[in-house]
């Protein structure tokens, strides 16, 4: 082969395949979605405490039996999904079926009929599995399965993960701010205006599915000649080494920014003294985790996703232990410890999305079977362990150190205990994580291999065009390369020097 042959040949991206409408369909979806789930997430808890006032007892039996049932509807839900075949594609149908669903449970988890504890807590522990476990799962896992089926360019699909979880960040800003202000305003233990607020929601949440189902599409489609087997879809979970790795750090990530956010209300309501030190907090969110996720998006690019990773979770660590050690009197260390953190947490989030999807194309590789849904459905089953973990520990301390429901003063063990897991615990979860990150040898960003793999095998029975050229490239270095600068970075090298 000639040198001039050699200079001549330039590595192609792969074709992009969305429009930007498509791109902001997805964005607009997100913005019903999350302001439905954070919603509900995020105050049923306080509803039923201090509302509702079921029994501490019952409610982490609730909390932890939730999500022992979401260990089946979350698998099932992502075979249903992958297995979906319709004339919309195989995961919009499930905005279109399960959005309204979803809209019509959360009114109905804010309600509080007239029968008694006891038959109190078979509604409110009806509506909860129903409203979580079930109706959420199925519109959950198709809708963050979208960007792989919407484009097979990583490049365009971590775009979409990033512009759509920014949104997501918004929005779930913005809820933060506007209950502890509605409910300062209305009355912050009537049960109606928890009723009237989820119902606008509600409202508000339908009409962004039904645009976002009007402007997605799938460009991804797998060859209907495959017969899905299941077998090699739980193959593509459990021997998917990256998924494992990534979720497994995930969940002392999500352990710790979970407990502080459902005891959010408790502590600053009681150790703070107002309702509106959490409209400031949630102020604070909403700025913090936009800008998080942008800060994400460009210090990526030169430091990679993984080291990104360390970054961001060690700074949460460090601002909950600064807030452990100033107490909770001085409200300047309180927000500025908020800031830094909500900012750490924007970016984990969109790095969190962005490595799981390319795990996609690594398990397709290991399998020969593309399952968009089963992945997904890993980050769904995570996140509900984690809140049923994150549940019942707020129950124990809630149930175990004498709280009592709407007594504006606490005694001083109720408040020392929320201070001490509102900081010093999940400082502790978050400094698990980053030494677990650090200490295992991991290869998250892998995509390019991956994808050269697939590429190869997919196009091997194709007649090549006659303009085709192959160009075999020897590195000496790339070990050293890779280990200087991370594989991420490494391959964007190697990239160079080929051009």
């Amino acid at each position: 082969m000639s040198t001039e042959v050699v200079k001549e040949a330039k590595l192609e991206e792969e074709p992009r395949q969305c429009t930007k409408k498509e791109k902001l369909g997805h964005a607009i979806g997100v913005l019903g979605h999350d302001s439905m789930y954070t919603l509900w997430s995020t105050w049923t808890t306080p509803f039923l405490t201090d509302i509702l006032k079921l029994p501490a007892g019952f409610l982490a039996f609730l909390f932890g039996g939730a999500r022992f049932f979401d260990a089946f509807t979350d698998i099932s839900m992502g075979i249903i999904a992958d297995r979906t075949r319709s004339k919309w594609g195989r995961f919009r149908p499930w905005l279109l079926r399960s959005g309204p669903l979803m809209g019509i449970c959360l009114a109905l988890s804010f309600f509080k009929p007239d029968i008694g504890t006891i038959g109190l807590c078979i509604f409110a522990g009806i509506m909860y599995i129903i409203t979580g476990s079930i109706v959420f799962t199925s519109v959950d896992i198709p809708f963050w399965s979208l960007p792989a089926a919407m484009t097979s360019n990583t490049k365009e699909r971590s775009e979409i993960v990033g512009f759509t979880t920014t949104a997501s960040n918004t929005i779930t800003g913005i809820i933060g701010l506007v209950m502890p202000m509605a409910l300062a305003f209305f009355g912050e233990f009537n049960w109606y205006v928890y009723f009237f607020l989820a119902l606008a929601v509600a409202v508000w949440g339908v009409t962004m599915y039904l645009i976002s189902f009007k402007l997605v599409r799938e460009h991804v489609v797998p060859d209907d000649s495959e017969k899905f087997e299941l077998k090699l879809a739980l193959k593509n979970i459990f021997q998917n080494k990256p998924l494992l790795l990534i979720q497994i750090s995930n969940i002392f990530c999500l352990l710790g920014m979970m407990l502080k956010g459902y005891l959010n209300y408790y502590y600053c309501v009681y150790n703070w003294g107002s309702l509106g030190y959490m409209t400031v907090l949630n102020l604070i969110n909403l700025v913090g985790m936009v800008v998080g996720a942008l800060i994400f998006t460009f210090l990526s690019q030169h430091i990679g996703k993984k080291n990104c990773m360390f970054l961001f979770a060690g700074l949460m660590t460090i601002s909950s232990l600064v807030l452990y050690f100033a107490g909770y009197h001085n409200a300047i260390v309180l927000f500025a410890t908020s800031s830094v953190s909500t900012v750490c947490v924007g970016a984990v989030m969109v790095c969190v999305n962005a490595m799981m999807m390319d795990t996609i194309e690594y398990g397709e590789w290991k399998t020969g079977q593309r399952n968009e849904a089963m992945i997904t459905s890993t980050r769904c089953f995570v996140t509900k362990c984690v809140m049923a973990v994150a549940g019942i520990a707020v129950a124990a301390v809630i149930g175990l150190t004498g709280y009592i429901p709407q007594e504006t003063v606490q005694p001083v063990n109720v408040l020392n205990s929320f201070h001490f897991v509102y900081t010093l615990v999940s400082a502790g979860i978050i400094q698990d994580f980053v030494e677990y990150l650090f200490f295992t040898e991991q290869s998250l960003d892998m995509p390019n291999r991956t994808a050269c793999d697939l590429f190869i095998r997919n196009n091997s029975s194709r007649v090549l065009p006659d303009d085709t050229v192959c160009v075999v490239v020897e590195l000496t270095n790339l070990s050293q390369i890779n280990t200087a600068y991370g594989r991420e970075r490494g391959n964007t090298i190697s990239a160079t020097l080929i051009r």
